[in-house]
C-alpha cells in the first residue's frame, strides 16, 4: 500500500485509490468479524441444536438493503 494513502478522511473526499484500499480493509474487517462470530458460535456445538450458522453481520445488511 502507498503511504501517502489517507484512509481517515470522508469518504467523499478520498479519491479512486484510496476508496479501493478503504473498500478493501472493510472487505477484511468484515471477513474477521464473521470468523469471530462464527468461532463464537461453534464454542456452544454441544449446547445448541446443531444448526447452520448465519452471520448476524450478513442478515442485518440484507434487511437494511430490503
Amino acid at each position: 500500500m502507498n503511504e501517502s494513502l489517507n484512509l481517515n478522511q470522508p469518504v467523499k473526499d478520498m479519491g479512486p485509490n484510496e476508496l479501493k484500499a478503504y473498500a478493501t480493509l472493510g472487505g477484511k474487517q468484515h471477513d474477521e468479524a464473521n470468523k469471530e462470530l462464527e468461532r463464537r458460535w461453534r464454542s456452544y456445538d454441544d449446547m445448541l441444536p446443531h444448526d447452520e450458522f448465519v452471520s448476524i453481520i450478513d442478515k442485518a445488511a440484507r434487511e437494511s438493503s430490503v
